[in-house]
């Protein structure tokens, strides 16, 4: 009897990552109405945070305006970054074979993993869209 193999080289589901981009740091409040407004009309969401421009990393912010004019967009602003998770593997891997021995005995901490998974999640070379407007930012998810 003969069966249907399943298709191995199906595309991997495209997520992105959120970033709110604000001169200081905005209320839970906001942030969560924010959210909950993206949630309700995509789910393609796997991370998002509140940068804020005063406690951002200066290097990281020239980046940021290479991609784009910061000072052009009103606060808040909404960046958009594919996530990459062969990259973020790739970095994990790279963190784990550096610590061998912190690894070996599981000592390597979760803020070592998840400061590596918001470096990947938040590089302006994955950047694939900015806007000040909520409702570009829902438009353009639903659509990609």
């Amino acid at each position: 009897m003969f069966r249907k193999r399943k298709n191995t080289n199906k595309e991997p589901e495209i997520w992105y990552s959120l970033a709110i981009m604000t001169d200081q740091e905005m209320s839970d409040e906001d942030y969560d109405q924010i959210m909950n407004k993206i949630d309700d009309h995509v789910d393609k969401v796997g991370f998002s945070c509140n940068l804020t421009r005063s406690t951002s990393d200066k290097e990281y912010l020239i980046e940021l305006e290479e991609k784009m004019n910061l000072n052009s967009y009103t606060k808040p602003s909404y960046l958009l970054f594919r996530i990459s998770h062969n990259e973020i593997k790739a970095k994990e891997k790279a963190l784990e074979k550096k610590h061998r021995f912190k690894h070996f005995f599981n000592l390597i901490s979760f803020a070592e993993y998840d400061l590596i998974a918001t470096k990947v999640m938040t590089s302006p070379r994955h950047l694939v869209f900015y806007s000040d407007s909520l409702e570009e930012a829902i438009k353009f998810l639903k659509e990609h």
